[in-house]
């Protein structure tokens, strides 16, 4: 496992435009490059942390998506104790800290940690990418997406962006099941804009990466053996929406694919 310095990584975080005080939706794969050194991989978690904290400042808020899919096929909500799934360790780490709050929707729950961590999280709607919802926050907000060892394929904005296209391979689904907040249970249903027939599209976003960095919207930096990139959440709605009012399906892989091999055989 290739391996980089603590100064390495404060590099890194500090060179893709991440400005004191702001909002930052954070995406993980903490060990895609590669290891700390001097730093246990059970500290990498902290240390992401304290190194992106130092560097935004007590002012700003650090947010992550706390996904909980398995309540779309039966499984309750808690919102104080479910884990996220899927969602790598640093969500899970960042919805433990004391401070941490989560947002109510029991599939899409964002948690947030930083002074606007309670307008961000208290909004309850029936989507958590519709109007007035979590994600529409961080739009409001101009949050900065931050992808940490993936890339902006990983952001879960581009949900907000289907939903206001209203794409075609998705549909509306309602789930009803046991919801749990501060130990009292009851029913709740929860809206989710689903892949057809159960199945999650594959995506492909190299249009909108594209896109973002010929509007030179997109901040990038090496670390270890992966990258770090950074966008303005309402740079990446604006650029999503725009391709796919002119081509709802742009951005199914099978689509994307297809389209960059005409273009290189060109």
């Amino acid at each position: 496992m290739q391996s980089y310095s603590r100064r390495a990584l404060q590099c890194a975080l500090g060179g893709v435009g991440l400005a004191e005080g702001s909002v930052v939706l954070v995406h993980t794969a903490l060990y895609a490059p590669g290891r700390i050194i001097d730093t246990p991989l059970v500290e990498i978690s902290s240390r992401f942390y304290s190194t992106l904290r130092r560097l935004v400042g007590r002012q700003a808020t650090i947010v992550v998506p706390t996904f909980h899919l398995a309540f779309r096929r039966g499984e309750p909500f808690d919102r104080q104790f479910t884990p996220a799934t899927g969602m790598g360790s640093f969500a899970e780490y960042l919805r433990l800290l004391p401070d941490s709050q989560r947002s109510c929707h029991a599939i899409h729950s964002v948690s947030a940690e930083g002074p606007l961590a309670e307008a961000i999280t208290e909004r309850d709607t029936p989507s958590a990418f519709g109007k007035g919802g979590p994600f529409d926050a961080l739009i409001d907000y101009d949050a900065r997406i931050l992808t940490f060892g993936c890339t902006l394929e990983s952001t879960c904005m581009i949900r907000w962006a289907e939903e206001r296209i209203g794409v075609p391979y998705r549909r509306w689904m309602i789930c009803r099941g046991r919801y749990v907040d501060q130990g009292q249970e009851r029913m709740r249903s929860f809206h989710t804009y689903a892949g057809n027939e159960g199945r999650e599209p594959n995506l492909c976003l190299a249009p909108v990466h594209r896109m973002l960095r010929q509007e030179r919207q997109l901040c990038r930096a090496e670390l270890g053996s992966s990258v770090v990139e950074s966008c303005s959440a309402r740079d990446f709605a604006v650029a999503s929406c725009e391709i796919l009012r002119r081509d709802p399906g742009a951005l199914l892989a099978h689509r994307s694919t297809g389209g960059e091999r005409r273009s290189q055989s060109r």
